[in-house]
């Protein structure tokens, strides 16, 4: 406390109105202290530095090796907790964790608030996502993910107007053609990409002068971007940097780069996407295919021959014998052999078995089974089930949507929606969201139709305007079961009636 009054240098970090705090400026000016630096408390001066220090979270924590302090006094929080004693709060209140607490204690020397905290991504992810397997399980993701079609509309709630249909043209022209290069489709495929494999996908968002495009968007690399552990939160604070080589970073600040990370935790700034999570599989698949590729194509002998009793000169003449006249040529070798003393001898000795057991077939199905879990795939989307039928093909993909397609183009439009469209553009009423996402299943759909119909709870024509289909023309489209039951009978009794 008595650095913060005036510490060795001049500075003064802690001033006391006099005439507003008599009691703080009593303890301050007569506090006395025992022979063991401890106050005295006796003269009831310590209760108003007590106070105080707690509500500034001065506290003095005993150490096992030194009586030194472990937490400086924040004055920000100092006057953020006067405020909530006298019962007003902040607008945003200040927090009292900290954010990568344990990556701060163990890289205390790396995690700095100057400079950017760079990932330790291994280098040949990039390689590793164009192996067959890998490529597949990235392609059934993406594939279905940049086949959906994207819609901006009005937050759930909000009605649409002509201002609103005004926004809503903007936004699209800005969303379909982002810049001059891509459209929404190549730029989310760039960025779904970079999140699978590094984990986070980027892309950067920069305002214009144009009214009618007042945006543009550009996908980023997502390996060239470090993150500022320590960002305090402010609007002309930069929160991540790019490496350009030679030790360049390019600073960007929050609002003109979009950051997505995938499983992301409290733990680290950054996510990890599942090429990182099956790297040790994909890396042992591609050494089982390698050497099972060697004994298929008999680049690896399968067998050794052993001559028993024989000197150097029947071993270089046997060889050569085999080399000559056997090897190629699709002939059966006769060799004879002559015994000394009952040793001599001709032996065929394998060196690894000859059936699909030697290719570690199995071996390869586990490290493939891997991988689809690591990408929440079902086998069957890389080759590794058998036997299936349409039903369970069908039940498959629905699974896949579920757990891999539909979470990620959920992230993407959130993004969208919350950094660019309402952050950026400012147009808090809208939102993008993907099409054809939710696929219901049409006979569950028409039972529940009936249910809800028999049960007076929904008309026919709101059935078809709930399925995207023009209202019917027929009165009874628009009467609940109750009502239209008297017409109905009527409508068959006139169809059953003889007419003349």
């Amino acid at each position: 406390m008595n650095a913060l009054i005036q510490d060795g240098a001049g500075r003064r970090r802690l001033k006391v109105n006099t005439m507003a705090c008599p009691k703080y400026t009593e303890t301050l000016e007569q506090q006395a202290y025992g022979p063991n630096g401890e106050p005295d408390k006796t003269s009831g001066l310590d209760h108003a530095g007590d106070a105080i220090k707690r509500l500034s979270g001065g506290l003095q924590i005993p150490c096992a090796t030194s009586r030194r302090l472990y937490r400086g006094v924040n004055m920000a929080k100092l006057f953020d907790n006067l405020k909530r004693m006298a019962g007003r709060l902040r607008k945003q209140p200040m927090r009292d964790t900290t954010s990568y607490a344990m990556l701060r204690r163990i890289g205390l020397s790396q995690v700095s608030k100057a400079r950017p905290l760079p990932k330790p991504t291994l280098t040949n992810l990039r390689a590793l996502s164009h192996t067959p397997y890998c490529r597949r399980a990235i392609n059934a993701v993406k594939g279905r993910l940049v086949h959906l079609q994207w819609e901006v509309r009005p937050v759930k709630g909000v009605k649409l107007n002509a201002e609103l249909q005004r926004q809503i043209d903007i936004a699209t022209a800005c969303l379909m053609q982002p810049n001059g290069d891509d459209s929404l489709r190549t730029l989310l495929e760039q960025v779904a990409e970079d999140w699978m494999i590094f984990g986070a996908g980027c892309y950067e968002q920069q305002a214009a002068s144009d009214p009618n495009r007042p945006v543009w968007l550009w996908p980023v690399d997502a390996q060239s971007i470090q993150i500022f552990p320590l960002w305090s939160g402010g609007p002309n604070e930069a929160r991540y940097a790019q490496e350009i080589g030679y030790g360049q970073l390019n600073l960007l600040r929050n609002d003109e780069l979009v950051y997505l990370r995938a499983n992301p935790s409290t733990a680290t700034p950054y996510g990890y996407g599942p090429v990182e999570i099956a790297f040790r599989d994909i890396s042992r698949l591609l050494g089982a295919q390698e050497y099972a590729g060697q004994v298929a194509s008999n680049a690896a002998p399968s067998q050794i021959i052993a001559l028993l009793g024989a000197d150097q000169t029947a071993v270089d003449t046997f060889r050569g014998y085999w080399t000559n006249e056997i090897e190629g040529k699709g002939m059966t070798p006769i060799a004879g052999a002559e015994s000394v003393g009952g040793q001599a001898d001709i032996k065929v000795l394998p060196l690894h078995p000859n059936n699909d057991s030697a290719l570690f077939l199995q071996w390869q199905n586990l490290l493939i089974r891997s991988i689809a879990a690591a990408f929440d795939l079902s086998p069957a989307n890389l080759g590794a089930e058998d036997h299936q039928n349409r039903a369970t093909a069908e039940v498959a993909e629905e699974r896949d949507m579920d757990s891999a397609v539909r979470p990620l183009a959920s992230l993407l439009a959130s993004h969208l929606t919350r950094e660019t469209i309402q952050g950026l553009m400012g147009f808090s009423q809208l939102e993008i969201v993907p099409l054809g996402l939710d696929r219901d299943d049409e006979k569950a759909g028409a039972e529940v139709f009936k249910i809800e119909y028999t049960g007076n709870a929904i008309t026919p024509n709101e059935y078809r305007e709930r399925r995207g289909m023009p209202p019917h023309k027929s009165d009874v489209a628009n009467m609940l079961f109750t009502d239209a039951r008297p017409s109905m009978a009527c409508l068959a009794i006139d169809k059953t009636t003889p007419q003349g």
